[in-house]
């Protein structure tokens, strides 16, 4: 029954999110005044739920936990609260706690806002009902946090595109997330909604105070990354940068506020640079100037994870394009087996210790295997597999002994290791 509901639920959502999405792409200008009872809807409130649950996530400031929720509260109840309080328009979004993560390879940390799983399923439901309006808006350059697209398609764009397009310019955006103007948003948000209570409510989310060491402030600018609304709200934004981008001078790929611009000549991409800021200064946001750059394919620049660079072709002799992992992010693979592994109680099998960390390596290649990923793959193989062995020398108590002897690579893959390079082109 529960499989039944679920399957309605999705396909009553997905039904009426292709009706709006036909309608939007219809007329440009078309305003949609009827939405703020199709987000109170049951069925949409429990498919938003079931997104959120899927997406996991910690705790809010109300230290409730989706697990606490589903075993202990009871999910009928909370959805039950949840409907009532939409629907009576007494919901009042709560604290956003405030969390901040190391960047990768850096000193510096990355500020995230983290929703009470309250209001992290009211936002879902907003975002199921909101987004094919704005989704039908948006250009082909956008990739980031749209449904049917995805990073990887970004990356295949880049190398389709550097064959010939041999100058590239980097953009980095300084704190996109914390500095869209709130007035601003909301007005490119009102070209399409003029639903009263649904801007009523975008405001208050907009506005919702974050809790951070102690203290709470209310936001006059930005949408906390981290929350479910916010990547919409970001591609929402910066589509008036898409739109006001001219093709001919150069070709702009954009995921999220990552974006670079692919030219022919130097002197175009130069110039592109200096439109690009022009246009980012009048949106009011600011460019990060150091990570901001015009750089040659042959000296090579990182995006999505990938490094984009010429080399040469070990079967023709020929300068090509290749795209490979960045160090970083092999690193960081290894980084990862390394705390699952800590965390792992020293009485499991081996066998079971490798079952867990294969997800991590699946994933791992899964998204990398579009790109030139073998070298990559078994250099991270190397370093999981001396993982491996430092788990069992603290098993076995043996301090002095190196491993290689007992638990050469191969050992591990007879017991199950997944073999990446084999995942991967």
């Amino acid at each position: 029954m529960n499989a039944e509901k679920a399957q309605s639920d999705k396909a009553w959502v997905t039904t009426f999110q292709r009706k709006l999405y036909v309608a939007a792409k219809r007329s440009e200008t078309r305003h949609f005044g009827i939405l703020y009872d199709k987000v109170a809807r049951e069925d949409v409130v429990r498919e938003a739920w079931r997104r959120v649950r899927r997406n996991r996530g910690s705790a809010g400031v109300d230290h409730q936990s989706i697990q606490w929720i589903a075993e202990q509260y009871g999910v009928k109840r909370f959805l039950d609260e949840l409907r009532q309080e939409l629907t009576d328009e007494t919901y009042q979004p709560g604290l956003v706690r405030r969390v901040w993560i190391p960047k990768p390879g850096r000193y510096e940390k990355r500020p995230l806002g983290v929703p009470t799983v309250r209001d992290r399923v009211a936002q879902m439901a907003m975002k199921l009902i909101i987004e094919p309006l704005f989704e039908a808006d948006f250009l082909d350059v956008s990739y980031g946090y749209r449904p049917k697209r995805s990073a990887q398609q970004a990356v295949n764009e880049i190398y389709r595109l550097s064959n010939r397009r041999k100058w590239v310019v980097e953009v980095d955006l300084k704190s996109y997330f914390d500095t869209i103007p709130h007035d601003r948003l909301k007005a490119c948000l009102y070209k399409r909604i003029s639903d009263r209570k649904v801007k009523h409510l975008l405001r208050k989310w907009l506005k919702a105070g974050v809790l951070d060491d102690g203290k709470v402030t209310i936001p006059d600018r930005g949408s906390p990354q981290g929350g479910v609304l916010s990547p919409l709200l970001s591609n929402i934004y910066l589509h008036q940068l898409d739109v006001q981008w001219d093709e001919a001078d150069g070709k702009l790929i954009r995921y999220a506020d990552d974006l670079v611009i692919l030219c022919h000549a130097r002197q175009e991409a130069k110039a592109a640079l200096e439109k690009v800021r022009a246009l980012i200064t009048e949106l009011g946001l600011v460019i990060n100037e150091k990570k901001t750059r015009v750089v040659h394919l042959s000296e090579g620049f990182d995006f999505l994870g990938f490094t984009f660079r010429q080399g040469c072709s070990p079967v023709s002799g020929r300068t090509v394009v290749v795209k490979v992992p960045r160090t970083a992010k092999v690193r960081s693979l290894v980084g990862r087996v390394k705390e699952k592994l800590q965390k792992t109680c020293l009485g499991v099998t081996i066998r079971e210790a490798i079952a867990r960390i294969n997800p991590i390596l699946r994933g791992w290649a899964m998204y990398f295997r579009i790109g030139h990923s073998f070298s990559s793959a078994l250099q991270a193989m190397h370093g999981i597999c001396e993982q491996l062995r430092l788990f069992l020398r603290r098993r076995h108590a043996r301090k002095r002994c190196r491993g290689y002897r007992f638990w050469p690579n191969r050992f591990f893959y007879k017991e199950g290791l997944l073999y990446v390079p084999a995942l991967v082109r």
